[in-house]
């Protein structure tokens, strides 16, 4: 394993400088915070129809049914009108010549009256203000989709689940993209998009089921879609089953089974996953590709730093994310691509850099249930060593999260 120390520049970091490389990450077990006694489990058990709401501007807006399930020992709480209840978001994934990318998020449905369906397990409980143990709960697409009654994502922890009730971000809404899952055409549009294959991921938060209590791990499931048609919003049909208690970060794995994936616990927080495969490119070279996820981390990320050997050659580099949208206060700046020396070292580094928290706390972070991707092109081999991970937000413990992946060298 590459054992390389150096300096973050202070040009990148906001003016703090910290030590990257050297470091062995242990991933943590999910849920090991654990319980004692009772306690509810909300899961995705199935993302069921979809609609397709409208195009506009070169965009178009889809909304997906979800179906949450307790598999827990215990009541969830579903209180309508306070902040006691589940939030539903859902985004859109592309695996396309071997990027997995996010192309858009939607805002957040808030859950009420929960039913006693039997979809994961025998329910013989009662529901209401609370999913009993062993039962369900269905949401159509329409009332995931349904605009007035979606809420910002800025506004929910996902480490500790609480958000404010009601939202503080309103108004009305116009047209048929706005709070749904909306993505650019070009994305989808099947004559420029073969072999392109494409995944929905749904999560609920909830502040008694978070990842502060240990099993806030497993609340994220997917499933794969295909989409079709001639002209927008593109016809869209489920592929096969959801899977259960998996982020949409698995689906790259499970079609290719090159991918790594390593989660990234924060200290004092919830995870993040780190995506990657390296690929030997047609034209010689290799193709580094790195998809960072944070599933339920309240403090982001805002930069992510691949170790490059001095003598290597680097092209094609690039950076994916998805765009918020309809309100939400974050900036949509793409992180900037750096490749140098770091100051007073021989290391050198191949970058993705977005604003510091200290200059605006709405800069463009990876924020919870968000990935992007990253791209670069060597002309030199793969070897095993650790990337640095920066997190956005002030908080307990270190600011630099240390991960094991293959690197140009």
């Amino acid at each position: 394993m590459l054992q390389t120390r150096f300096l973050l520049p202070v040009a990148l970091l906001g003016g703090t400088v910290l030590a990257i490389f050297g470091h062995n990450l242990q991933a943590n077990q999910q849920g090991t915070a654990g319980h004692t006694g009772p306690y509810p489990d909300v899961i995705v058990g199935d993302i069921h129809e979809l609609d397709e709401n409208g195009t506009q501007n070169g965009q178009s807006a889809y909304s997906f049914g979800t179906t949450s399930c307790n598999i827990g020992t215990d009541i969830l709480n579903w209180i309508s009108f306070n902040n006691q209840h589940p939030v539903i978001g859902s985004n859109l994934y592309r695996l396309k010549d071997g990027r997995f990318e996010m192309l858009g998020m939607s805002w957040l449905k808030h859950g009420f009256l929960a039913l006693t369906g039997s979809a994961c397990n025998t329910c013989t409980g009662s529901g209401g203000n609370h999913l009993s143990p062993g039962c369900s709960d269905p949401y159509s697409a329409w009332l995931n989709g349904y605009q007035a009654d979606l809420a910002a994502r800025s506004e929910v922890n996902a480490y500790t689940g609480y958000f404010p009730y009601p939202p503080i971000i309103g108004g009305g809404t116009s047209g048929p993209l706005e709070r749904r899952v909306i993505v650019d055409n070009v994305d989808v549009d099947p004559a420029l998009n073969g072999g392109a294959r494409y995944f929905v991921e749904s999560q609920y938060i909830t502040s008694d089921d978070s990842a502060l209590l240990g099993h806030g791990y497993n609340n994220v499931s997917w499933r794969e879609v295909s989409i079709s048609g001639a002209n927008p919003p593109y016809n869209m049909n489920f592929v096969g089953a959801t899977q259960r208690e998996e982020s949409a970060i698995e689906a790259w794995k499970s079609v290719d089974p090159g991918v790594t994936i390593v989660e990234i616990p924060v200290p004092n927080d919830g995870s993040m996953y780190l995506g990657y495969k390296v690929t030997a490119a047609a034209g010689g070279g290799w193709d580094y590709d790195y998809t960072l996820y944070n599933r339920d981390s309240d403090r982001s990320a805002r930069a992510i730093a691949v170790p490059v050997g001095a003598g290597t050659n680097l092209s094609a580099a690039s950076f994916v994310d998805p765009e918020y949208h309809s309100g939400e206060p974050y900036v949509n700046t793409d992180w900037f691509s750096y490749d140098g020396l770091y100051p007073g070292t021989s290391q050198r580094v191949q970058a993705w850099v977005g604003g510091s928290f200290n200059a605006n706390p709405d800069n463009n972070a990876l924020r919870w249930g968000t990935s992007y991707t990253f791209h670069v092109h060597s002309d030199t081999a793969p070897v095993a060593a650790q990337l640095g991970v920066i997190l956005f937000k002030p908080g307990g413990g270190s600011s630099l999260l240390f991960v094991p992946a293959d690197v140009p060298q």
